[in-house]
């Protein structure tokens, strides 16, 4: 039984409250981006990917792992959860790609400025990802 709803399963739930949490984390990240506040940023950014890594391992794998057999009820389910979870994928890896380089090498403003390229759109695909996932969530839960 679901936080939010009855046919929702509990990790369902606290996941999607673990990823509201995460766009906070990338909203508070991004605005000190732009107030030039860089270590903290790169601080904040990490917390996120962290807190993805988290979701991914903990909640995400084991439940797609879990929903292969359900598929067959319902072709949107898939149509769905792969562009999902290969988005979230390739998010994860480019949001450890930029932290590592940040934190290996001991938090230089300058090579960050050289990964900017990816930081932007590592961010827009995030947030596509999120999205996806919201939509997810409601059609395993929400929808009758």
């Amino acid at each position: 039984m679901g936080l939010f709803n009855p046919n929702a399963v509990f990790l369902s739930d606290v996941n999607l409250l673990l990823q509201l949490a995460i766009l906070v984390v990338l909203i508070l990240g991004f605005s000190l981006k732009h107030s030039r506040i860089y270590p903290k940023h790169g601080a904040t950014m990490a917390i996120a990917v962290a807190l993805h890594s988290i979701s991914i391992f903990a909640i995400m794998l084991p439940s797609l792992l879990a929903l292969t057999g359900s598929w067959v009820n319902s072709l949107a389910v898939p149509l769905v959860v792969l562009p999902h979870a290969v988005l979230g994928s390739l998010v994860e890896i480019l949001g450890v790609y930029l932290v590592l380089t940040w934190a290996l090498r001991h938090r230089e403003v300058k090579v960050c400025s050289s990964k900017k390229r990816f930081m932007k759109p590592t961010l827009v695909l995030w947030l596509i990802e999120l999205a996806i996932g919201i939509c997810v969530y409601i059609l395993l839960y929400v929808r009758t």
